[in-house]
């Protein structure tokens, strides 16, 4: 990318049925705020937008289960995820709420106008589609309502998409469709929704090959293209969700990922005074989403889809970042199953830090398919995090303050950094090289001195920006580390003190086993 670029980043929203667990912070919204930082340290002008989302009929299951209204739900983990993130030093330019005084109408009005246009051009069909109601109650079983095996893969699912190979299907594709509130027969219904096809699947295979979409994540989008031509959903059974004047009332408008970051466009037009959504052709923005790979529908089939059926006014994520399920103690972690660690657990109730839990996720090669992390690697990296910085870092600041040298300039900090950045594009970014990059350098054969922990901050700045902040203090610069300022300009004197927070002692798994939640999965 090139230098004083502008470009929004939109993490997909997480729903609102839990606080956030680790699977969250080492996926998507750590992938958001790494790259960010990496961005604006180039010079670049970044935004980071989401929000919650409040229309999924997951929050009506969380509502059910925790003996409150939906809205009452949602309120609380709205506010509950956003300090979630805040603590994990994942910083967000809006925190969008949908159901919200602030965004209610124009969110649905931005939904049906899309629905409208999409019809209004032909891109969107009125279908017949089976779908499965319990026999006792007449429920639609769609969502969190709805359990049964993967087309695809064979393993247990439910809703719409496999949490493992990353499947998309419709309820009728399901294998032994069965509800998943009772014991109530299935009673098959055919019901009409709006759906839309790729006008050309192969221009989108395509687009994200060339754009570097690894293979492993690559797989269920061609799947997609190959079994159904890039078929999505625009409307659905529901009583929760968007409704509008021109559905029946037991439909809504799917509340899809990429009509929300349309959305967080307007937002991002609004607060910057643009002309334009950021998602309209030629808009000068570039626009990233990043997702999970069992979004991998939503993320890279939708909005080619949706933006082939506007007839260039809309334009899909100019670069798109997928990262792999992350499995705790070997099951991947789930909010609605209570499996994994939870942040407001982790960094609330112990002494495990932001930058050191940030550390732990960041080496799960999350960027090349779903990886594991155990209790005893997540206490490992922190250890030997808290260790080199009491060994290592800490009487290398104290050695510079006393030495009070200008900060020449630093040639080879500046290499490496360019070198790390370069891994933390939004084009098939890697994060687990980019700290292998921050490893090597802080163990390496270098001189402790100024142009050593120039590298340090430089280096530390996208993955762990408290010790990045702490170390460009030290140094006498002021403002956050960039490129720029390490190559032109003079440091401050140094006139601040070393740390004198005593060292923290080496963390011990048996003092995090009860923030450790463990259940089947199954």
């Amino acid at each position: 990318m090139h230098i004083h670029q502008k470009v929004l980043l939109v993490p997909m929203q997480p729903t609102p049925n839990g606080r956030m667990h680790i699977g969250h912070g080492g996926g998507t919204y750590l992938r958001a705020d790494v790259i960010a930082r990496a961005l604006r340290a180039q010079g670049h002008e970044v935004a980071v937008i989401t929000g919650s989302d409040v229309y999924e009929d997951w929050v009506v299951a969380a509502a059910h289960r925790e003996g409150r209204s939906p809205e009452e739900t949602c309120r609380d983990h709205h506010a509950g995820i956003a300090r979630d993130l805040a603590h994990l030093s994942v910083e967000l330019d809006a925190w969008i709420d949908p159901s919200g005084d602030e965004h209610r109408d124009a969110y649905r009005q931005l939904h049906e106008d899309v629905l409208n246009r999409l019809r209004a051009t032909g891109a969107a069909r009125l279908e017949s589609e089976r779908i499965p109601f319990a026999e006792d109650t007449g429920r639609a079983l769609v969502g969190p309502w709805l359990a049964g095996e993967c087309p695809n893969c064979g393993r247990s699912c439910g809703g719409s998409t496999c949490t493992y190979c990353g499947e998309y299907f419709v309820p009728e594709q399901l294998v032994r469709a069965r509800s998943r509130i009772g014991d109530s027969p299935v009673q098959w219904r055919t019901e009409q929704n709006w759906f839309a096809t790729a006008d050309d699947p192969h221009a989108i295979a395509e687009r994200h090959r060339a754009a570097g979409l690894r293979p492993v994540f690559l797989a269920p989008l061609l799947r997609a293209l190959d079994g159904h031509g890039g078929r999505v959903r625009l409307t659905g059974q529901g009583e929760w969700g968007i409704h509008s004047r021109a559905l029946p009332a037991d439909k809504v408008i799917s509340n899809g990922y990429f009509l929300y970051s349309v959305y967080c466009g307007e937002v991002h037009r609004a607060s910057t005074g643009a002309a334009v959504n950021p998602f309209t052709p030629g808009s000068g923005v570039t626009t990233v989403g990043l997702f999970g790979s069992d979004n991998s529908t939503p993320g890279l089939l939708v909005p080619d889809v949706i933006a082939q059926g506007s007839k260039g006014t809309l334009a899909p994520f100019d670069a798109t970042v997928v990262n792999g399920m992350l499995q705790f103690e070997g099951h991947k972690c789930s909010t609605s199953k209570r499996h994994g660690i939870w942040l407001s657990e982790l960094l609330e109730g112990t002494s495990v830090s932001a930058d050191e839990l940030r550390y732990a996720l960041l080496h799960a090669p999350l960027d090349h398919g779903p990886a594991d992390l155990s209790l005893g690697a997540l206490t490992d990296h922190v250890n030997a995090l808290r260790a080199w910085r009491t060994a290592v870092l800490h009487p290398a600041l104290a050695d510079v303050r006393d030495q009070r040298r200008p900060v020449r300039r630093a040639e080879q900090a500046l290499k490496t950094a360019a070198e790390q950045y370069a891994l933390l594009t939004p084009y098939s970014p890697d994060l687990t090289a980019a700290v292998r990059v921050f490893d090597d350098w802080i163990t390496g054969a270098h001189a402790l001195d100024a142009q050593w922990l120039v590298g340090v901050a430089l280096l530390a700045r996208p993955l762990l920006p408290e010790l990045a902040d702490e170390v460009w203090t030290h140094l006498g610069f002021a403002a956050e580390p960039t490129l720029d300022q390490a190559e032109h300009q003079e440091p401050l004197p140094r006139q601040s003190p070393p740390p004198t927070t005593p060292p923290p002692t080496p963390l011990d798994p048996a003092t995090l086993r009860s923030y450790v939640h463990i259940q089947d999965p199954e």
